[in-house]
């Protein structure tokens, strides 16, 4: 009960996204992940909330969930993961975000 609500807590700033990770919106409520690069993805985190971030790592935790079938939801490892994609990202500003979580994973 209490991972249900920590994961809810944590999704709720999903409702209110940053106006950096707005200006690559499809719509109002809509964030086209497969069309951001990691350079976006670089210059839009440094003004987006430590909330929007979150959220955006715990989405692309799902996202690799889904890629590989691992239906465990690690919190200890996505902090791991959010540096080693940072740090990925930094090398190569025009790989897809998507392809550059799948090459760091959640481990």
């Amino acid at each position: 009960m209490k991972a249900f609500l920590a994961a809810t807590v944590v999704a709720l700033p999903l409702l209110f996204a940053s106006e950096a990770f707005a200006q690559k919106k499809l719509s109002d409520d809509h964030l086209d992940l497969g069309a951001m690069s990691c350079g976006d993805f670089l210059t839009d985190a440094e003004t987006a909330s430590e909330d929007d971030l979150g959220v955006l790592f715990m989405w692309l935790d799902g996202y690799l969930s889904g890629v590989s079938g691992d239906t465990v939801l690690k919190f200890s490892g996505i902090q791991s993961f959010a540096g080693r994609l940072i740090d990925y990202c930094a090398g190569r500003p025009k790989a897809r975000l998507l392809d550059a979580a799948r090459a760091t994973g959640i481990q």
